[in-house]
């Protein structure tokens, strides 16, 4: 009993309270993924901001109580816990929400029966005052959760959890071949790639013959079958700045619904036999361009992903691909064969071939098809817990969803409009009507609310929805009347309504696009014509677009047409060739437009962190001067006045330009040696590689700043453009690789500037300032940094630093990351923008002085902290949550505070510590070694104070050496240009005179005085004359 009462009473004390504003919840399918919930979320406070919230619950304040394992959402106006809007357990919340765009903004979703897969869930919206709070209450809420899960014997895995997780690996495209038969034999691989190779020599042959660079049109013909039809092509042969690379509806042809085996038997190959492991048709990838792409296994289908181009360029369903095969002699290669729907007529085969950076992660890969492959038929078998396939309208749903995620709200209606064209014209009716009775004042509003009736609809249909390879439901009363005919015969008729709907979202698709030509807006067009209701009357001649372009009977019968000459012809021809001409230009024009616009967008979202302070008023006008001053990049500026201009502060928007500009004046005042340089490996060339990295580089991108909206969503742009950096530095730098916390400092760099310009200023982090040591697999620079913050609390902090030792926390426990990200993984970003400015110009000196000052400021704080685990709470998550003021008051500590001589002193002393150490044996008796460690220390001390100024003297000395030895070579080039101009003069003179002699005549020569120049002993010249 007292161990009972002692578990009953231990909840209490570990209760904890947030003050919050409950907005409202709403139910949901269970099939809502992901890229649904931000829409869902908008939905909810949409209703709650109208007064039309859910029945029952209004936007209240509430006290969300955490009382293990119980949470509770009492009103804030009631003192008794027991009265509680709802309550539940923690380890129900399936997923957290964390709205990207509105911080202080959060929701969570809820299973409401775990031991039912068909029951609703629900989702809950609350709204923090201060958006620091909100990762504090998810951070409590998941402790809380998992620690409920610990309690339980056996945790139970939720399948849909799982559902839209994936695997990605980095391969690099080979090519693809068309084979004859479904079933890959063994040697498949290793033929394709000797015809690869085969095929390159032929290439690399014809390009020394004709001189063509980067030319495969010369190559024989039998190579090239099918290379308009090749997605994976077509994206490669893109140039690498052209950005505008056709999105996944334009250059993938989308295979039939389901996951049905593909059914045995054999496959009609050409007219002449031959054997499957015999490629008909070789398409080998350009090795010129970069063929690295990601490979995606998720649940129902295998994508390929650009790096480059940030798009999907290959999608492939589990239904199509009919087997798998790895290389037996090249094992470090795989493939897939699948259907090759663009060939008419018979089915043809075609297998697409990749790379991997090993063996090992080729058996990865494979074992992970392989696990997707039995959870996909799992999925669709009657044990399933979740039905769901890909017919269902909730996967369409999510497609759309997951299509439209990031896009601009102008962008994303237009792909909300291309999936409304697919719906019954009863549907598109209903839904129009719907939302314009709403009356949406702009597009992100008009979208919310499409997608809110989209996704009733789509309940509603998943509700009476037959999966692939359903049978109907048939009458009870008549158990014998059906038949194996009649169930073949009813999969039958759903699968051709299955391709009548294809063919009909094909046709709209065409339709879109002649309208698209002709300059009409094809929603508006749908919406004013088949999206009203029906009537009798029949539409006006002035309402019907198409009947304009059609001849009239009457008219053709009423007026006789005068018949035209060929003048007339060619005035109408010559007219029609100018209109199509204006037209192309308009819509390249247009094109670049849009792409002006989405790059203004990317840029804003990039931007999109609270600066820590305004600029002075002459801040931008200064930067502005320094920009655009000619030989910025070759003449050295004036040292002092950078800080100066530093310390005005930067303008947000020309950040990046400022960096630049700061790293180029560091290298002009100091040279680092040639050994010391950074690998010269452009950046192009990097990204054309595979990195043995990949998994960890890969696993980083979602925790590396995940609520910042650049880089949230999962292989977006922002991921994508991290990726690429991070493997760049990963392939340059073979001794560090990745490192984690790399990938926050390139996080910072991407969002002030392009890939190559953050690819430069990362190189420039690593080598030129030397942030690289601390990445080292030994990290002894990190030891050294760790013990030069421990000596600074030391000297400048006593009080703090005893309390440190008292409850023996060392500066690894909390510092580490500080250094490791430069403080990004954890304080804010304009805060952390700030401290970049300042390292461009001073180097890793300022972490210590960021590190040493928000100690200082916290110190009080700190010391009331009575525990360790107190402490390293405190130290990590509320110290980070800095107000507007105490940054201010951080960075101006900072801008006063020079501590770069006590740094140069403490690693003297750390290394001759460690040498001391070394050299040292064990004493027999502690006050010897008391001691002993007393002389080494004044010792050490007096020997410090030698080797710093030795130091700063050498250094003065090499300074002045190195400014010398420039000016020596810089002269001794002077002088041997000045010695060549001479030589050339003295030879010119010298044919002069030749031509000159060649001129006079032989008998002329006697009659001349020479002249002859001799020269004295004061070294003047004397001139004599002599006669013949």
């Amino acid at each position: 009993m007292e161990s009972q009462d002692e578990k009953e009473n231990s909840p209490q004390k570990a209760e904890r309270r947030f003050a919050l504003c409950y907005i409202g919840w709403s139910s949901l399918d269970r099939r809502t993924t992901l890229p649904m919930l931000p829409w869902l979320v908008a939905e909810i406070r949409r209703k709650s901001e109208k007064g039309d919230c859910c029945p029952g619950v209004q936007p209240r304040e509430v006290q969300l109580v955490l009382n293990p394992p119980f949470i509770r959402c009492v009103p804030s106006s009631s003192n008794n816990s027991s009265v509680f809007i709802f309550e539940h357990k923690a380890q129900l919340i399936s997923r957290f929400i964390h709205n990207s765009n509105d911080l202080t903004y959060f929701a969570y979703l809820l299973r409401g029966q775990p031991d039912n897969p068909e029951s609703e869930m629900s989702c809950h919206v609350f709204r923090a005052c201060d958006p620091n709070q909100v990762p504090e209450v998810i951070s409590s809420i998941r402790q809380l959760s998992k620690s409920a899960l610990k309690e339980d014997a056996k945790p139970k895995q939720e399948a849909d959890e799982a559902f839209y997780n994936s695997q990605k690996f980095e391969v690099l495209y080979c090519g693809k071949v068309t084979v004859g038969h479904k079933k890959a034999p063994s040697t498949l691989i290793d033929d394709c790639i000797d015809k690869f190779r085969q095929h390159e020599t032929e290439r690399k042959h014809l390009r020394l013959l004709s001189g063509q660079r980067g030319s495969t049109e010369s190559a024989p013909v039998e190579f090239l079958i099918g290379v308009e039809e090749d997605p994976l092509s077509s994206v490669l042969n893109k140039s690498m700045e052209d950005h505008e690379v056709p999105g996944l509806e334009d250059v993938i042809a989308v295979g039939g619904k389901g996951f049905t085996p593909i059914e045995e038997g054999l496959v009609m190959g050409p007219t002449r036999r031959r054997h499957a492991s015999a490629p008909n048709h070789v398409q080998p990838s350009d090795a010129d361009k970069n063929r690295t792409m990601l490979f995606q296994v998720g649940r129902f289908e295998v994508n390929l992903i650009s790096p480059d181009s940030k798009t999907v360029v290959l999608e492939k369903n589990f239904k199509d691909i009919s087997s798998c095969c790895q290389g037996i002699k090249q094992t470090d290669h795989f493939g897939f064969i699948c259907r090759d729907q663009s060939e008419p007529g018979p089915a043809q085969y075609v297998c697409y071939v990749f790379q991997c950076a090993s063996e090992s992660l080729v058996d990865e890969v494979m074992l992970t098809l392989k696990q997707a492959f039995t959870t996909a038929a799992a999925l669709q078998s009657n044990k399933t817990q979740v039905q769901l396939c890909e017919a269902c309208p909730m996967h369409d749903l999510h497609k759309l969803c997951e299509r439209i995620e990031g896009l601009y709200p102008p962008r994303a209606k237009l792909a909300i409009q291309k999936y409304l064209s697919q719906l019954s014209d009863n549907e598109q009716a209903e839904i129009f009507e719907r939302v314009q009775r709403l009356k949406p004042g702009s597009d992100q509003e008009e979208n919310e609310l499409v997608i809110l009736h989209l996704r009733q609809l789509c309940e509603t249909k998943q509700k009476s929805h037959l999966h692939i390879g359903e049978a109907p439901l048939v009458n009870t009363q008549k158990p014998n009347s059906s038949s194996p005919g009649d169930s073949m015969a009813t999969s039958s008729r759903f699968k051709l309504d299955i391709l009548k709907n294809k063919a009909r979202t094909s046709l709209t698709s065409s339709l879109e696009n002649i309208f698209a030509r002709v300059g009409l807006n094809t929603f508006s067009f749908l919406a004013s014509h088949f999206l009203l209701p029906l009537s009798p009357h029949a539409l006006e001649a002035s309402l019907d677009p198409l009947g304009l372009l059609l001849p009239s009977a009457n008219d053709s019968l009423s007026v006789e047409r005068p018949k035209k000459t060929g003048a007339d012809y060619r005035a109408l021809w010559k007219t029609a060739i100018h209109q199509q001409i204006l037209l192309l230009r308009m819509e390249k024009e247009n094109q670049r437009l849009e792409a002006s616009r989405d790059e203004l967008h990317i840029r804003k979202i990039k931007l999109n962190y609270q600066e820590m302070g305004p600029c002075s008023k002459d801040a931008p006008a200064m930067w502005e001067r320094k920009l655009t001053a000619p030989g910025r990049t070759t003449l050295p500026q004036d040292k002092e006045e950078i800080y100066r201009a530093l310390c005005q502060g930067v303008p947000k928007s020309r950040r990046g330009e400022i960096w630049l500009l700061l790293s180029h004046q560091h290298r002009l005042h100091h040279r680092l040696p040639q050994r010391q340089h950074a690998p010269d490996t452009p950046y192009h060339d990097l990204l054309k590689q595979l990195t043995a990295q990949q998994h960890s580089i890969l696993v980083d991108l979602g925790r590396t700043f995940p609520s910042h909206q650049y880089f949230s969503a999962q292989l977006g742009a922002g991921q994508l453009s991290l990726y690429n950096l991070l493997k760049a530095y990963s392939l340059l730098d073979t001794e560090v690789g990745y490192c984690q916390g790399i990938s926050f400092v390139a996080g910072v760099l991407l969002l002030h500037m392009s890939e190559d310009q953050a690819f430069d200023m990362l190189k420039f982090l690593m080598y030129d300032l030397g942030i690289r040591r601390q990445y080292r697999p030994d990290m002894i620079s990190l030891q050294i940094q760790m013990y030069q913050l421990s000596r600074l609390l030391h000297d400048y902090h006593r009080e703090l630093y005893n309390h440190f030792e008292e409850h023996e926390i060392c500066p690894s426990l909390y510092a580490a990351p500080w250094f490791l990200t430069l403080f990004a993984s954890q304080f804010p970003l304009g805060f952390v923008s700030r401290i970049f400015d300042f390292i461009f110009v001073q180097g890793t000196e300022v972490i210590f002085k960021v590190a040493l000052c928000l100690l200082s400021n916290h110190e009080k704080e700190i010391v009331e902290c009575d525990s360790f685990e107190s402490i390293v709470d405190y130290l990590k998550t509320t110290l980070p949550t800095l107000t507007q003021a105490q940054m201010e008051q951080t960075i101006a500590k900072v801008m006063d505070m020079d501590i770069s001589k006590q740094l140069h002193a403490y690693e003297v002393e750390y290394h001759v510590l460690q040498d001391e150490m070394l050299d040292t044996g064990p004493l027999s008796d502690d006050s010897d070694r008391l001691d002993k460690l007393e002389k080494t220390n004044a010792q050490l001390k007096k020997q410090n104070m030698d080797l710093l100024e030795k130091l700063q003297a050498a250094r003065q000395k090499i300074q002045t050496l190195e400014t010398s030895v420039e000016n020596f070579l810089s002269r001794e080039s002077k002088m041997k240009h000045m010695i060549r101009s001479l030589e050339q003069e003295r030879a010119a003179y010298q044919k002069t005179i030749e031509r000159m002699r060649s001129c006079l005549p032989s008998d002329a020569l006697t009659d001349v005085e020479m002249t002859q120049i001799k020269t004295g002993p004061n070294g003047k010249a004397k001139t004599t004359a002599k006669k013949p």
